[in-house]
C-alpha cells in the first residue's frame, strides 16, 4: 500500500504506483518500490533479489548472482519513473498517472562498473540523479549499493517522450 502521493520530496510508490508508470510487465518489471522521489531530479527505490527468480536459474548454475545488466536497467527503470512522475505532474497536477506509453528509451550506457556481486538475499538500493539535457538525451547518474556496500556506479544517456 503506497503512502499518498504528492508532488513533495520524498513521495513513496508502491509497485503497483510503478506499473502505472511503466510499461514494463512481468518478467522485465524490476523495481518493488521506490521509497523517495523528487519528480524529474531524484528518486530512490529497492529491488529484492530472490532464488525463485527465473533468471537465477543460468545465472551461474552452483552459484546463483544477479545479472549486471539487470542493475543497470533498474536504475533506467527508476528514470523512467523520475521522469514519468514528472511528466503526470505537469498534465494533471498529480505524480501518479496512466504515463506509461510516453516512457522514454535508455539511449546510451556511458559508464557502468561492477562493484561486488548482488546474490539472492539481497536488497538493493538504488539512487538516480537527473543530469544535465543536451538536445533530446538527459544524462543520468545511478548508484546501487548493498547495506553499506556500493554494488554498482552508472551514467546512462535516457530520452524523454513529450506529454
Amino acid at each position: 500500500m503506497s503512502d499518498h502521493p504528492s508532488p513533495e520530496r520524498g513521495a513513496v510508490l508502491s509497485a503497483d504506483d510503478i506499473a502505472r508508470l511503466l510499461p514494463h510487465r512481468h518478467p522485465f518489471f524490476l523495481l518493488d518500490r521506490v521509497t523517495a522521489l523528487e519528480p524529474g531530479t531524484s528518486a530512490e527505490a529497492i529491488k529484492n533479489i530472490t532464488s525463485s527468480d527465473a533468471v537465477l536459474a543460468g545465472h551461474f548454475p552452483g552459484r546463483m548472482i544477479y545479472p549486471g545488466v539487470l542493475l543497470v536497467e533498474c536504475v533506467a527503470q527508476l528514470a523512467a519513473v523520475v521522469y514519468g512522475t514528472a511528466g503526470a505532474l505537469r498534465a494533471t497536477g498529480e505524480i501518479l498517472g496512466d504515463v506509461a506509453d510516453r516512457v522514454g528509451y535508455l539511449a546510451e550506457i556511458r559508464q557502468a562498473k561492477f562493484l561486488k556481486p548482488v546474490v539472492p538475499g539481497d536488497q538493493v538500493v538504488f539512487r538516480l540523479q537527473s543530469g544535465p539535457r543536451v538536445g533530446g538525451l538527459i544524462s543520468v547518474t545511478g548508484q546501487a549499493s548493498v547495506g553499506r556496500d556500493p554494488v554498482l556506479t552508472v551514467r546512462l544517456a535516457v530520452t524523454e517522450r513529450d506529454a
